[in-house]
């Protein structure tokens, strides 16, 4: 028994020791980013501390950043840093200055790192990867479509949600709420989904507008969402509303005038001028039997 032991210790000696010379001689022991999360358009500061892990000191130390596949680029230095050598044990930092490219979409962007150096007159190379977050604020802004609004009927007021941002709304939904001057008859909470950057989706809601309501109302909507980080925002809303009673719509000439009342008149006109003749002409004729 003592001598399986025994052979499991040497075997586990010698596992480690070949595992060691198959470690790095450098490791990433740190990565920061400041800031952490840029918008397209600004820049950011990569800093990578490395460590020398080997029990000699390493020459010819170089960085260098792969942007080729990833929207960023150098800005106001390269993308590689060099130094003639790292002592053993030691750590050293290699700082890197980036701008996210204007049109780049958000999300975390993966940038493969390759670090050569010279280890006993051998050149050696290891690859590795960091990690930078593009996010930015969606821009959202409310408005109401055109239509003719009228007191004391059931309206369509349509809402247009527009992203005026660079990154894209997820989990967007719309609410709005009656008051004294009008009924929403829809539901008040409108579920939107995904709105994306530079677009915009549409809300229809029905509303009833009060006879005695005032001809200028604001609606108040409430939106909320969350940005790619699944971060929640919430905004409010007032838009204008202009509302027309029948006769003031149809004195600006946005609705017909009715005929109606006119066609009554001319009908009730045409049967008393009836009425009237028939009276004289049977007098007409009394008379002329006498």
């Amino acid at each position: 028994m003592t001598k399986q032991k025994s052979v499991l210790t040497i075997i586990s000696i010698m596992l480690l020791i070949s595992l060691i010379g198959f470690a790095s001689a450098i490791t990433i022991t740190s990565v920061s980013t400041n800031p952490e999360t840029i918008a397209p358009g600004e820049t950011s500061e990569i800093t990578i501390t490395l460590k020398n892990n080997a029990d000699i000191d390493i020459e010819d130390v170089s960085v260098n950043l792969d942007l080729s596949n990833v929207p960023f680029a150098p800005f106001e230095s390269g993308s590689s840093f060099f130094t003639n050598e790292l002592l053993e044990s030691k750590t050293k930092t290699a700082e890197f200055n980036v701008i996210a490219l204007n049109d780049a979409k958000s999300g975390i962007y993966k940038i493969p790192v390759v670090i050569s150096y010279t280890e006993d007159n051998v050149v050696k190379t290891q690859n590795s990867l960091i990690s930078l977050d593009i996010n930015s604020q969606p821009i959202i802004d409310v408005s109401v479509e055109d239509g003719l609004l009228l007191k004391g009927k059931e309206n369509k007021v349509t809402l247009k949600i527009i992203n005026k941002g660079l990154a894209d709304a997820k989990f967007l939904e719309v609410e709005t709420k009656g008051s004294t001057s009008y009924n929403i008859l829809s539901a008040e909470k409108i579920y939107v989904g995904d709105v994306d950057s530079n677009d915009f989706q549409t809300v229809d809601y029905q509303i009833y507008f009060s006879p005695n309501s005032l001809s200028r109302l604001d609606l108040p909507v409430a939106i909320k969402y969350k940005d790619i980080a699944n971060k929640e925002y919430t905004l409010e809303f007032n838009p204008s509303l202009k509302v027309y009673s029948q006769q003031q719509a149809q004195n600006l000439g946005l609705i017909a005038k009715s005929n109606t009342s006119l066609y009554i008149i001319i009908v009730v006109i045409v049967i008393i001028l009836f009425l009237i003749y028939r009276w004289f002409r049977r007098r007409r004729k009394r008379n002329s039997e006498y």
